[in-house]
């Protein structure tokens, strides 16, 4: 294990991938500019005024980088196993230094902020492994990706030797991190509830030789009716809007049948116009389905064997099976309804431990 790790905040990291995007920018602008000045012989006149053309040139190029350079405010921690300490990190400078001892527990937190453009504005969700003080708390590690964070703050713990505080509640021991799914503990809530489904989400559960079954047929018409609204209004723009552009569209049919051209072009506006209505077809009749035998556990039909992963999240509509190298995702969105998805992620929990003997004194979770 690495003595010092260190750990990036989130803008850090989208800072540093910004400062290569614009990298490849500069690039592509030198590789017009250069060739067109050559061949324009415009490198043969005067020194100076060349000089003073790359010049701009130049600093057109490295201004974004000066800007993001100056404006950011880049924070972090490094994780000293040698000193025992974690450091908080601003602009490279130490602004505060923890002793190992003094965190009692980690645990894992969010938060949301919005970003305004011209275009709108979308939520941006950042994950964060915080460390527990005597009367405080302060962040370590964050991420905007949630198994990621899951990562950090797993490997965080081993390196601290200290525990991991779920959401139920339960302190988990640094020890227990890297145990399977079928032999971690189930909350006694979930163990001893009786779930049962909105009708609405249109879910059945059977057990036939031997395994659990989870099926869905939910299919709510909301969706279809969206879905027909933006293919129709989506087809219309491609077809007459683009269309007419390129003489395509079909006020520009002289003949029926019209020219291949045209014949091509009808389709391909059908086929991009009409594909949100194809998707969401495509997911009311596929495959829904949740299966779980002694040892391995089925998203419609492929298997994911217990003992390769350590544990199932819910996050954002979708459930991840994770382990310390991967993250396995099945979306819950055309499966059920918003209020059960929580319930199926319990069911989930208490059919491994039926079906693999589990008990709650097995494991941590």
């Amino acid at each position: 294990m690495e003595l010092v790790k260190h750990y990036r905040d989130h803008r850090s990291k989208h800072n540093a991938l910004i400062h290569w995007v614009l990298f490849v920018f500069d690039l592509v602008v030198l590789g017009i500019f250069v060739p067109t000045f050559y061949e324009a012989e415009l490198l043969t006149l005067d020194p100076i005024l060349v000089v003073i053309v790359g010049g701009i040139i130049f600093a057109f190029c490295i201004m974004p980088h000066i800007l993001l350079k100056v404006l950011q405010k880049p924070k972090g921690s490094d994780i000293d196993s040698n000193a025992r300490t974690i450091r908080l990190v601003e602009k490279n400078k130490t602004v505060k230094t923890i002793p190992f001892d003094r965190i009692q527990f980690l645990s894992f937190s969010e938060y949301s902020y919005t970003v305004k453009s011209k275009n709108g504005s979308r939520t941006v969700t950042v994950y964060t492994v915080m460390g527990q003080l005597e009367g405080e708390s302060f962040a370590i590690a964050e991420s905007t990706n949630y198994p990621e964070v899951r990562l950090f703050g797993e490997s965080i713990a081993k390196q601290l030797k200290t525990s991991i505080k779920q959401e139920s509640g339960e302190l988990v021991p640094y020890t227990d991190l890297d145990l399977p799914i079928h032999k971690r503990k189930v909350p006694k809530e979930i163990l001893d509830s009786e779930i049962t489904f909105s009708p609405k989400s249109q879910l059945l559960m059977e057990s036939t030789g031997g395994t659990s079954l989870l099926k869905s047929n939910y299919s709510p018409k909301i969706y279809t009716i969206i879905a027909i609204t933006v293919s129709l209004a989506l087809t219309l723009i491609i077809h007459f809007v683009f269309g007419s552009l390129v003489d395509l569209s079909l006020d520009s049919w002289e003949s029926i049948p019209p020219n291949t051209e045209q014949i091509v072009f009808f389709i391909l506006s059908l086929g991009i116009g009409f594909s949100p209505l194809i998707y969401v077809w495509w997911n009311r009749r596929k495959r829904k389905e949740i299966q779980i035998s002694k040892d391995t556990l089925f998203f419609n039909g492929k298997a994911y064997p217990f003992q390769d992963y350590e544990e199932i999240l819910l996050k954002n509509n979708t459930l991840y099976l994770v382990n310390d190298h991967s993250a396995k995702t099945y979306s819950l969105h055309f499966f059920c309804e918003l209020s059960d998805m929580g319930l199926v992620r319990n069911w989930i929990l208490k059919e491994i431990a039926k079906q693999s003997g589990g008990n709650e004194d097995l494991g941590r979770f």
